[in-house]
């Protein structure tokens, strides 16, 4: 999860843990019946799953919404209230009201928020959507882990500290590298590909829910410090 330079970003010395440096148990869910007409998803739509604490989102990356939507068209982007403060929520709605406006476009016909969910909710609503997209900047880790059981696809644009590589992490860890973008430009034109492309998308899910074990249960770093 870190880059190569990452010591000149800390004070304290950086000791290395291999791999995603976690052991990680699978989430074992109940199952639960949700449907994409509860959640307010249409059901012909491609639905991005950006289910990231809201204050992840940061405002200079709202267009990145916009341009997906103006491209791919019937799409829906999923995010989730922000639990306890509501003014977040409201900050970010207004946003994006904006954002989509200036392209033409209703935020309300591509954005939809939902409560807070229940991990067994949380991973079987995701498995509704199509496409999981990384929050840019601060990455999401555990979600983007819970999400893998659904081997949905994770647009994630690789950052410059640890806090935006999770999402990078996980599916090199498992040799799926094809949706890591390197620049904003990048995000948006592999985010649009799935969003259009059923048949890459079906293809990268594939790959993904063959290689998922290799991001669970890792005991490399215990080993690394036994040996130390």
């Amino acid at each position: 999860m870190e880059p190569p330079e990452a010591q000149d970003y800390y004070t304290e010395k950086l000791v290395r843990l291999p791999n995603l440096s976690i052991y990680y148990e699978p989430a074992e869910t109940e199952s639960v019946d949700v449907t994409r007409a509860e959640l307010g998803l249409r059901l012909g739509t491609t639905v991005f799953w950006s289910a990231q604490s809201l204050f992840k989102y940061l405002p200079q990356y709202d267009e990145v919404f916009a341009r997906i939507a103006r491209t791919v068209g019937d799409c829906q982007f999923v995010f989730l209230r922000h639990f306890g403060a509501p003014a977040i929520t409201a900050s970010v709605k207004e946003r994006l009201e904006r954002t989509f406006a200036a392209a033409g476009l209703r935020a309300d016909y591509h954005c939809v928020f939902l409560n807070r969910l229940s991990q067994s909710k949380f991973v079987a609503a995701a498995g509704l959507s199509d496409v999981f997209l990384d929050s840019i900047g601060w990455s999401g880790c555990n979600s983007a882990l819970e999400c893998l059981t659904r081997a949905l696809p994770i647009v994630t644009f690789e950052g410059a500290t640890m806090r935006g590589r999770h999402s990078a992490a996980i599916p090199r860890m498992i040799g799926v590298e094809d949706t890591i973008a390197t620049t904003v430009d990048d995000y948006v034109a592999i985010a649009t590909r799935l969003g259009k492309d059923a048949q890459f998308r079906r293809g990268i899910s594939s790959r993904m829910a063959e290689n998922r074990h290799k991001s669970y249960r890792d005991r490399a770093q215990w080993r690394r410090w036994k040996i130390s």
